[in-house]
């Protein structure tokens, strides 16, 4: 009787040995190399930006208009092509009595460029040099360019349907000041007018993570090639000057013959705005690794001016990409990221 209870007490160590064993191989991470297709809708990164272009229409403002016309295409190729930025743009002129000429009453955006269509982009700066060859040059012979952001801002903010907001809550804020006038509003509308205050008063407008940037494309006495400003008040020391430097933005000159270049360096800065796209994996890499596909072509890893394409950020478990330029189709497209997984197993 004894022997057969020890024989018992075997058979039942031996079948919990081997349920235990069993539950622990259950439990170890089962899989060490990890294949996923990542649609490139998954893209995280700061890819909003509005841009608000204030332009001249008064009578001397003809020449400049032009040259905005003439060079919109270099100047919007540098973000509005790009497939990880969702941009918008508004026009309003300096006239305070004016509506807005783009993109408040309906929105003009990224969504106008299908990747498919290379049409798209070609319309779309159809469409800009259009509007901006509409202002014309009858506005009002002041000019309240800080006094017109605002207001515009302010009367679109999505109170009615009729006046949806142009800004979004997520999104930074570039404002694009073209004139060759000095800008006017704190001598007709006071102190909080003053660039400080007003620069001050519109970061308020944007979300405290995001960024508020002023630029400008002047006439002014004191900038190169500019013989016949508006006015004798120069560039250094003023209300412009003060709003760019506050917000870390830069000025061109109106005035010379490579305008569209410069205004092109505007346009490629407002890219810079945004963060790098990045995808988030869904388990820790063994760096060494990782491999990364587009479409099922490998993309190569590495420093930028290497010839890399993206590189792996431990702190964040993020593969991020310093361009979207080789994406064809940025809502259907996919990455496939293939890498073993760093389960804390050493594995023969």
């Amino acid at each position: 009787m004894k022997l057969r209870f020890l024989f018992l007490l075997v058979l039942f160590a031996l079948s919990c040995s081997k349920d235990t064993k069993y539950a622990y191989y259950q439990n170890l991470p089962a899989i060490e190399v990890d294949k996923r297709i990542y649609p490139l809708s998954l893209l995280e990164n700061d890819k909003n930006i509005d841009v608000l272009m204030v332009i001249d229409n008064s009578g001397s403002m003809n020449s400049i208009q032009q040259g905005v016309i003439r060079n919109s295409r270099i100047f919007l190729e540098q973000f509005a092509k790009q497939p990880y930025i969702n941009w918008k743009i508004g026009i309003i002129t300096t006239d305070r009595s004016q509506a807005p000429f783009l993109g408040f009453a309906n929105p003009f955006d990224w969504t106008l460029i299908d990747p498919r269509d290379p049409t798209s982009f070609d319309r779309t700066v159809a469409q800009f040099q259009d509007v901006v060859s509409s202002l014309g040059t009858n506005g009002d012979s002041s000019e309240y360019i800080f006094y017109n952001v605002k207001r515009v801002l302010d009367l679109y903010n999505g109170a009615t349907a009729s006046r949806p907001a142009f800004l979004r809550p997520n999104s930074h804020l570039v404002v694009i000041m073209i004139t060759d006038e000095k800008e006017q509003s704190m001598i007709d509308f006071g102190s909080a007018y003053d660039a400080p205050n007003f620069v001050k008063t519109l970061s308020q407008y944007v979300a405290g993570n995001k960024i508020l940037r002023f630029y400008g494309a002047l006439n002014r006495k004191d900038l190169q090639g500019c013989t016949n400003p508006g006015d004798d008040d120069p560039y250094a020391g003023s209300q412009f000057e003060a709003a760019i430097n506050l917000t870390r933005g830069f000025n061109i000159s109106a005035c010379i013959d490579d305008f569209g270049s410069d205004l092109a360096k505007i346009g490629k800065d407002i890219a810079s705005l945004v963060s790098l796209p990045s995808l988030l994996l869904k388990q820790r890499p063994v760096v060494s690794t990782i491999k990364v596909y587009y479409k099922d072509k490998l993309l190569p890893p590495g420093p930028k001016e290497a010839g890399g394409v993206w590189f792996y950020e431990e702190s964040t478990n993020t593969i991020n990409f310093y361009t979207m330029d080789f994406v064809q189709d940025i809502q259907r497209d996919y990455f496939k990221i293939d890498f073993d997984v760093d389960d804390g197993n050493t594995r023969s």
